[in-house]
């Protein structure tokens, strides 16, 4: 019972994240088109000169383009001295390989600005908002890197992430709901109480993703974590995809989306299982291969399954009696045994495993010799397994 299938949805989310940002370019066109009207003139302003100094005062006007600048201090030496600016608006511009150093930016907009190579060193957005109400979003790509950044209080619904890296950024009590992070890099990134409702990560590397709730961030049946990217096939790395999927899967239950939670933990085990050793891997792999950590009950009907047919086939070595008649097979008499008559008794082997498995036991055949001892033993695991195939059932259906 597969909650997602990701290849699908990767791709539904790929035809989404096109059209929204060819819905937000033509809306982001008409604006520029009536705005130019309005203050007769016709390009856009553009600062090009390399690595300077700039301040957002410079800008006269919306739809500048801004490249090769710094803002903020120049020197990245004390993470503690921030240049504040107030009550901003940082609208419809275009960022091109800048640096913004040691900012805290409050109150400030940045209603469909386009940030493109820009490198986000010591940040702290405070209620900053990153839609106007066109839904034209807010835009980074293109090797874009937020590092030691903090997003507190922001409104990034339909906020876009391509070709991101981010590293030791929090988002604390923000809105990024229906945003998307697409091909990104995630070093290490905190969400604390968060909006996450229908926000999406499709190809994205994630190292460490932790949730430091105070209260339990919000998420829906339409968010959507893809599969993690494996880098090196060792324990460390299984370890973090572990605790990764685990967080996820928290946060799925505490919003009572069982399911979904479900889903995460069964890839969470997996991951898990793969950097375990010896008698705990064991362990593990039995509770894998008998109903999926509990999230696959198929896995216990194909376990139960192959437990009837290799009992079949161990009874019509060890000994079964049916209707006065012995079936008592060795390796010998296998050559001229004709097949139909092989067929008979392996059929009548199956039957005796099933009823034995599931412990009707009708008594129109019964054991001898080895298998008496071979069908106790059949007795204890069926009643094992059809009752963890039908609490895993169960518990799938009740959710």
């Amino acid at each position: 019972m597969h909650i997602y299938d990701f290849e699908k949805n990767r791709n539904k989310i790929k035809i989404e994240l096109t059209s929204r940002l060819i819905k937000s370019d033509e809306k982001l066109n008409s604006i520029k088109k009536d705005y130019r009207k309005n203050n007769n003139y016709e390009e856009n302003e553009f600062y090009k000169d390399n690595k300077d100094m700039f301040e957002m005062e410079e800008v006269k006007y919306t739809f500048a383009h801004i490249k090769n600048k710094i803002l903020g201090t120049k020197s990245l030496d004390s993470k503690h001295i921030y240049k504040t600016i107030s009550n901003k608006e940082v609208d419809y511009n275009i960022f091109e390989n800048c640096d913004f150093n040691n900012i805290k930016f409050e109150n400030c907009t940045f209603y469909g600005s386009s940030f493109e190579n820009c490198r986000f060193n010591n940040v702290y957005f405070s209620n900053c908002n990153f839609e106007d109400e066109k839904s034209i979003v807010a835009l980074f790509k293109n090797d874009s890197i937020f590092e030691n950044c903090t997003f507190y209080k922001c409104n990034l619904k339909n906020i876009v992430f391509i070709l991101t890296k981010f590293k030791e950024t929090k988002f604390i009590l923000s809105n990024l709901r229906n945003g998307i992070l697409s091909e990104c890099t995630i070093e290490n990134i905190t969400f604390v109480d968060c909006d996450l409702k229908s926000m999406k990560t499709i190809k994205t590397d994630i190292n460490i993703l932790n949730f430091e709730d105070e209260f339990v961030s919000k998420v829906n049946e339409d968010t959507f974590f893809d599969l993690l990217k494996l880098k090196n096939k060792d324990k460390t790395s299984y370890e973090k995809i572990f605790k990764t999927y685990n967080g996820i899967s928290a946060v799925f239950e505490k919003n009572r989306l069982f399911n979904y939670s479900g889903e995460y933990y069964y890839l969470a085990k997996c991951a898990e299982r793969k950097s375990l050793k010896g008698l705990q891997k064991l362990k593990s792999s039995i509770f894998y291969y008998i109903c999926g950590y509990g999230e696959r009950p198929t896995f216990a009907l194909i376990s139960s399954l192959e437990v009837v047919l290799i009992f079949s086939i161990i009874y019509m070595f060890s000994g079964l009696c049916v209707n006065e008649r012995i079936i008592h097979y060795n390796l010998n008499i296998l050559s001229y045994l004709p097949r139909k008559l092989m067929y008979m008794d392996l059929i009548h082997c199956f039957y005796f495993s099933l009823t034995t498995f599931t412990t009707v036991g009708y008594g129109d055949i019964f054991p001898i010799g080895y298998s008496v001892i071979f069908s106790g033993i059949e007795m204890i695991l069926g009643v094992t397994l059809v009752g963890v195939w039908t609490a895993t059932l169960a518990r799938k259906i009740t959710r």
